[in-house]
């Protein structure tokens, strides 16, 4: 009599900041979610979000900066079992865009597991305090809270969906045009700055995430990082040189 082979998903090794760890063990037990099965629900949605967001490509220097800054907050390895498709697909989008395919996750596991001062204070530092009414009130009869009611045994799984409305609905104070990216030679819309350049429009993946805690900072968990940010770089000393002639402007006044 034949006997069946079970199917085993392959795993994968990422290295995940200690304290994020924690907090998502004790969140998925207190929900009984099941992370792998979860996390592969999120993906699903969210790697188009990525691509999309992430609309111009780091520097090779933004991907060194972001790597070793990732490193120095010393992670543990977190074997994740996902279906090849969507590790391929995300494997394909970090060399395009040169993402740091560990600060796509631990950026998606700190918010996960953020505390609503923390998501404000990382993504809704310029939004009033009750931002999170006001996206209620614009989307109460969408999302996944709607769908969710209505269709219980077919969940929608988007954790973030509030977040990104939030952050698309403040969005609408900035100034965006369209421009031709050269690698890809897709339109995006983007912002421009006669200090800081050209830069995506802000949104879940390009908010730079700079908090200085006690326990280290948050810059190796961004997936987007202008070249301007990273010291020692032509773009930082370029705008370093603006910022004084600017100051020097104001001082002749």
């Amino acid at each position: 009599m034949a006997t069946k082979t079970l199917k085993t998903i392959p795993k994968i090794s990422v290295k995940i900041w200690p304290p994020i760890i924690k907090k998502l063990g004790e969140k998925m037990d207190a929900a009984c979610l099941r992370r792998d099965a979860y996390l592969t629900k999120v993906l699903a949605i969210e790697l188009d979000r990525l691509d999309h967001e992430v609309s111009i490509p780091n520097s090779e220097a933004s991907y060194r900066f972001v790597f070793e800054r990732l490193e120095a907050l010393r992670g543990k390895p977190v074997s994740l079992a996902l279906p090849p498709d969507l590790t391929k697909r995300l494997n394909d989008i970090c060399e395009r865009k040169r993402i740091v395919r560990d600060a796509f996750f631990n950026r998606i596991f700190l918010l996960l597991v953020a505390s609503d001062k923390e998501i404000d204070a990382l993504l809704f530092r310029d939004a009033p305090d009750d931002w999170r009414t006001e996206v209620w009130a614009e989307n109460k009869l969408d999302g996944p809270f709607f769908e969710n009611v209505f269709y219980p045994l077919d969940p929608v799984v988007d954790p973030f969906w509030a977040i990104r409305s939030g952050l698309e609905m403040y969005a609408e104070n900035q100034e965006l045009e369209d421009y031709v990216e050269p690698s890809s030679g897709k339109t995006i819309r983007i912002q421009r700055d006669r200090t800081f350049g050209i830069s995506p429009a802000d949104s879940f993946y390009t908010i730079v995430f700079d908090r200085k805690g006690r326990r280290g900072d948050l810059l190796g968990m961004n997936c987007y990082m202008p070249d301007w940010r990273i010291p020692g770089t032509d773009a930082a000393e370029e705008v370093q040189a603006k910022t004084t002639d600017a100051l020097a402007e104001l001082d002749s006044l």
